[in-house]
C-alpha cells in the first residue's frame, strides 16, 4: 500500500500528500482490491516493478528520486507508442503504465482532494454553502 500510494504522490502531486489526501488514495486502492478482479495482482505486479527499476522500496525513495523515476521511465504516460521500448520489463512496464497509473490518477482526482485541486470547494453530490444558491454569483 505505502508503495502505490508513493507512486500516486508522484504522480498526482509531486509531493507529499496530506494525511487527509493520503486516506483517499488510500481508500481507492482497497475498494478497486476489493470489488475489482484482478485489481490485487496488477497492484501486486506494479510494486514489484516499482522495486525492481527502483532497486529497493519504492515508499523508501526521497520525492526528488521517484519523480526523476518517474521522468526516466515515462511512468506518468499512459499511452505506450507502437515500438516504444519498455525496459527490461515489457509486460510489466505496460500493465504499469497503461492499467495502474491511470486508476491511480482518476482515484486521487475522483476524490475530494483531487476536485480541490481544480477550484472546487465542496466535492460534487455533498451540499456545500446554501447561500450561494440562493443569490445571484457576483
Amino acid at each position: 500500500m505505502e508503495d502505490l500510494v508513493a507512486l500516486g504522490e508522484a504522480l498526482v502531486e509531486g509531493r507529499t500528500l496530506a494525511p487527509a489526501e493520503r486516506r483517499y488514495l488510500v481508500e481507492h486502492i482497497e475498494d478497486r482490491t476489493a470489488r475489482s478482479p484482478g485489481y490485487l495482482a496488477l497492484y501486486g505486479t506494479t510494486v514489484n516493478t516499482l522495486e525492481r527499476l527502483a532497486g529497493r522500496r519504492w515508499a523508501s525513495l526521497a520525492m526528488r528520486e521517484r519523480l526523476e523515476l518517474v521522468a526516466r521511465h515515462r511512468l506518468g504516460v499512459s499511452q505506450v507508442r507502437p515500438g516504444e521500448e519498455l525496459g527490461r520489463f515489457p509486460p510489466e512496464m505496460r500493465a504499469l503504465r497503461t492499467r495502474a497509473v491511470p486508476d491511480l490518477i482518476r482515484g486521487y482526482y475522483g476524490s475530494p482532494a483531487g476536485w480541490a485541486v481544480v477550484g472546487y470547494d465542496t466535492f460534487p453530490g455533498r451540499c456545500g454553502d446554501l447561500t450561494r444558491y440562493t443569490r445571484a454569483e457576483s
